[in-house]
């Protein structure tokens, strides 16, 4: 029972890393892709899989431009993603 449950966890996991990595490769400009590809791509791994909820939300809540000015410090991101923004900046 143990196992089964930690298969599933493990495709959570897998599943929520190909919906990040399809979300950053394919931002509508290509500013933003090589910035995603840098601060969240790169370390997909290193995340953890609150990390890649919460990284998914990102996505949901904030538009390219948003994150854009978030990541260039121009803007301060809601203390919900202030942790995650904290680790790749």
């Amino acid at each position: 029972m143990f196992i089964l449950y930690s298969i599933k966890d493990h495709m959570t996991l897998n599943s929520l890393k190909k919906i990040i990595k399809y979300r950053a490769n394919y931002s509508g400009t290509k500013e933003t892709d090589i910035l995603y590809q840098k601060f969240f791509i790169k370390n997909l791994d290193k995340f953890s899989n609150e990390d890649l909820i919460l990284l998914k939300s990102l996505f949901d809540t904030y538009s390219d431009d948003e994150i854009y000015s978030i990541l260039a410090k121009k803007t301060e991101p809601n203390q919900k993603f202030l942790k995650l923004f904290n680790k790749i900046i």
